[in-house]
């Protein structure tokens, strides 16, 4: 089962997903630590002010899709980028990075999950930790130095180091 920070992240983007359009643009890149790719990292994109969020999930190679709710693709424009490493969504094993297939799943996870009295400090805006198995600079928004730009001319390649 995926730890409370994540199912709350993918919760506020499935909420987020309201009135997007067609100008999503194609969205993907790679994570890694220290130059190795890393499967099973959460990847979250985040205007300055939190209203938008577009999440991804890195499949064995690193490789990231990125969509709203159950739309693949961002918005251009300047993002905030939180990268967390948590358990896979139950029986998502066999779906790949970008299916709408593995959203779903999350979001009945976030449902079946919604009413736990543990979750409630991590929907407070400034939560005081996310779990994650990378470090934790690289989880909260406030704390990540990575940013991107959409439509990016080169390739996304989140470079994490295990001491930022």
């Amino acid at each position: 089962m995926p730890r409370p920070s994540y199912l709350v992240t993918l919760g506020f983007a499935a909420v987020s997903c309201a009135g997007c359009g067609s100008s999503l643009v194609k969205t993907e890149g790679i994570v890694k630590l220290d130059g190795t790719p890393v499967e099973g990292a959460g990847v979250t994109f985040s205007t300055e002010d939190g209203s938008r969020l577009y999440n991804g999930y890195s499949d064995s190679a690193g490789k990231f899709v990125m969509q709203l709710g159950d739309k693949p693709g961002v918005l251009p424009g300047t993002y905030k980028v939180t990268v967390v490493k948590t358990e896979k969504v139950p029986g998502a094993d066999s779906i790949k990075p970008g299916d709408p297939e593995y959203f779903k799943q999350m979001s009945k996870e976030v449902e079946k999950n919604k009413s736990n009295p543990a979750l409630a400090m991590y929907r407070k805006k400034n939560a005081p930790k996310i779990e994650s198995d990378l470090p934790g600079v690289y989880a909260l928004a406030s704390t990540t130095p990575l940013t991107v730009t959409v439509p990016s001319k080169d390739p996304i390649v989140l470079e994490l180091k295990s001491k930022p």
